[in-house]
């Protein structure tokens, strides 16, 4: 089962044949989800945008994908794995932000792959716990 990090529904608005054929396998196969936190993320910068309908063209976009997939909320839990990932990496000073994030809380949901355009995250993030990463 796969994770959506925020690059997949940026590029949904942004470059949509970059996540072509991700999309048709999740469409063919099922089972993907993506976290809160890049719901968040996603729709902060739809409503970032000044102009009216393409603020509304976009937010309609996020609506429909986030409607397809399941919708991993952030628990106590996933607060406490956030943190040793992004603490463990800090001690050799290396950052991931949010990603932790992410990662924690697919993996405490039973997903263990995350597709991403970011890889360098989560290629951090891999040296501490056992994730996979599906680059599109």
């Amino acid at each position: 089962m796969i994770c959506l990090d925020t690059t997949y529904f940026v590029d949904l608005i942004k470059n949509p044949d970059a996540i072509r054929d991700i999309t048709q396998k999740i469409d063919e196969e099922g089972g993907a989800a993506t976290t809160v936190l890049n719901v968040f993320e996603a729709y902060i910068g739809a409503f970032a945008v000044k102009d009216d309908k393409t603020r509304k063209k976009i937010k309609e976009k996020l609506d429909k994908a986030f409607n397809r997939v399941e919708i991993l909320d952030f628990k106590y839990r996933d607060a406490l794995k956030a943190s040793e990932i992004g603490g463990t990496l800090l001690r050799s000073g290396r950052e991931v932000g949010a990603d932790a994030i992410t990662a924690a809380v697919a993996l405490n949901n039973g997903y263990s792959t995350v597709v991403t355009r970011n890889i360098k995250h989560f290629e951090l993030i891999k040296e501490v716990i056992k994730i996979d990463i599906q680059r599109y």
